[in-house]
């Protein structure tokens, strides 16, 4: 007989590439996530995982289960929220894809409110790129994620969450930090710290310049995460382009802090970069009550 936890943690393993990190997302220590693993492949009387390479790679058998484990695991979630739905309660397991920023610095204030109101929600918010995120929703892997970019896709269906302003940013010792407004030759001769590649900064950063022709900047280094290039400019190891919502606390730019804001001026004005987040699901399909609450919620 198969255990549904089994196969949670078996997703788990395949989602994470990894033991250790499925045990700490599902609170399961690494000799239960084995045993786990070991009575399904019994079951099944087939190796589900290739445990050779330095990740924890699914074999063709594990692909195949993988796919049937996560409609199983969608329809017992279905089937809670029908039968809570008798009840009028709002329960069960928010799972909330989440680019770096709102991840990070946005979400945490809102879910504080969404608890008080749906406290039998349990909220968990994984963070990764933008592109990631939409991928994992359009193969069911996730319900709904929080992303700085839109894709074009006709089955997904996206609302406005927040605004945000992307600004060049220096370390306080910066000489540009005296003169606070730079031209476009002085912005080419910076030491840029970028983002990594499917980072819905970086894509909106790019467009941007792009459409106001700017190329040939010097990028110095690419790093995985908003804080790990906020932590590269406090250092002074160089200057990027960062989100307003990594560097103000309640609303408030932290101009105590190590960081500081420098214009750039072009022919036509200062170079504006803005964005919008977004909750992004798909149209169609049902969806849990968790999520249908979330949509709903008026986080203004």
């Amino acid at each position: 007989m198969i255990e549904l936890q089994n196969l949670r943690t078996f997703c788990a393993v395949a989602d994470k590439k990894s033991f250790t990190k499925a045990g700490e997302l599902v609170y399961r220590t690494q000799s239960t996530i084995s045993s786990q693993i070991s009575a399904l492949e019994k079951f099944y009387d087939t190796t589900l995982f290739d445990r050779s390479q330095r990740e924890v790679m699914l074999t063709e058998s594990g692909k195949i289960l993988y796919t049937y484990a996560k409609r199983i695991l969608k329809l017992v979630d279905e089937s809670k929220d029908k039968v809570n739905e008798l009840n009028d309660d709002v329960k069960g397991h928010l799972i909330i894809g989440a680019s770096t920023i709102p991840g990070t610095y946005i979400l945490p204030r809102v879910l504080n409110n969404f608890k008080q109101q749906y406290p039998d929600v349990n909220v968990s918010v994984r963070i990764s790129n933008s592109k990631d995120i939409i991928t994992k929703i359009l193969e069911h892997r996730l319900e709904i994620g929080v992303v700085g970019e839109k894709i074009k896709d006709k089955k997904l269906e996206y609302i406005e969450l927040a605004k945000d302003k992307i600004v060049l940013a220096v370390n306080f010792r910066h000489p540009w930090v005296i003169k606070k407004n730079i031209t476009l030759k002085e912005l080419k001769t910076g030491k840029f710290i970028w983002r990594e590649e499917g980072s819905g900064t970086r894509d909106t950063i790019e467009k941007t310049l792009k459409n106001k022709g700017i190329k040939g900047l010097n990028i110095v280094m690419e790093l995985g995460s908003t804080e790990a290039v906020k932590q590269g400019v406090e250092t002074g190891l160089g200057i990027s382009f960062l989100s307003e919502w990594a560097i103000k606390g309640k609303g408030i730019l932290q101009y105590v802090s190590t960081l500081r804001k420098v214009n750039v001026k072009l022919d036509s004005g200062n170079l504006n970069i803005s964005r919008c987040f977004y909750m992004v699901f798909l149209k169609a399909g049902t969806k849990s009550r968790a999520v249908q609450s979330f949509i709903k919620y008026p986080f203004n």
